[in-house]
């Protein structure tokens, strides 16, 4: 084997075993007699492209429902990981002064965690029935463990699950599916944590409280990563539509109407971005 075959050959490999190697390998050498960069990235982006699911023909309609799915699968993920914080005992001084308080908090926030992990993964496996009722039963657990830091419309993460609940039950109501492996999307929850609005400011400290940074970093690959996926930013614009929520609620709330706009737009940026990066990636792709 040559050298240039060589090189070829181990960007062919990261294509799942579903796709035909041997003949992509076989146009790509009878194509190129020589190993060139932009046929390397060419065939790189072709495999992720191929392992994230981009490459398959979509019509508008089933574009929106699989960005919709994985928009409800990431939302999963944040209301899982505020649960997480709301259950696993953290903050010992709080518990200290009101066990049988924190108990019950915490017991919520276990059952939250459990309904929400189910949806994940029957989301995931395409059993979209089951994952509305897992999300819509993981509603009110997940509001009673976060009263455990305050009225829990004022948290962050709060909207996260009631948004899951409503994307999932559309999907509900259709005959479309598409089934993928649950296991990254578990394996985000823990990093979501401290990636994500989860309250985590609360629990462990500022020193953690970095999920405002975080998103911003999050909605810039994801406008990079949008020349690969559309669905991509629309997923990850809904984590941000639960931070405008959030927001509005507390600048109504608190009557602090002068300042709604300034506010309300400097949230609203990178959402609208990442909507029209998508709306962008989504017109220039032939499938």
């Amino acid at each position: 084997m040559s050298t240039v075959e060589r090189r070829y050959s181990r960007l062919v490999n990261l294509y799942p075993s579903r796709y035909p190697r041997e003949e992509i390998l076989d146009t790509v050498l009878q194509s190129n007699a020589r190993f060139t960069v932009r046929e390397g990235f060419a065939l790189a982006v072709g495999a992720l492209r191929a392992r994230t699911g981009a490459d398959v023909h979509r019509t508008p309609a089933e574009f929106l429902r699989s960005a919709t799915r994985l928009a409800a699968l990431a939302l999963l993920v944040h209301a899982a990981a505020g649960d997480v914080l709301r259950t696993l005992p953290l903050d010992i001084p709080m518990i200290v002064a009101s066990p049988d308080g924190i108990v019950q908090y915490a017991t919520a926030g276990l059952l939250a965690l459990i309904l929400h992990v189910t949806a994940i993964v029957t989301l995931a496996r395409g059993a979209y029935r089951w994952a509305a009722a897992a999300a819509v039963l993981g509603m009110p657990a997940s509001v009673i463990a976060a009263s455990r830091f305050g009225i829990p419309w004022h948290m962050d993460g709060f909207w996260a699950a009631p948004l899951a609940a409503l994307l999932v039950g559309i999907l509900a109501a259709s005959s479309w599916r598409e089934r993928s492996s649950p296991m990254w999307w578990l394996l985000a929850i823990l990093p979501a944590i401290v990636l994500l609005p989860t309250g985590s400011g609360v629990v462990l400290g500022v020193a953690w409280f970095i999920e405002k940074q975080a998103f911003l970093v999050m909605a810039a690959i994801a406008i990079a990563w949008s020349l690969l996926d559309a669905r991509v930013p629309i997923a990850v614009a809904a984590l941000g539509l639960c931070n405008l929520l959030t927001l509005t609620q507390v600048l109504l709330i608190s009557g602090a109407l002068g300042e709604v706009p300034v506010h309300l737009a400097a949230a609203a940026a990178p959402t609208a971005i990442l909507l029209i990066a998508a709306t962008l990636s989504r017109r220039r792709s032939p499938i």
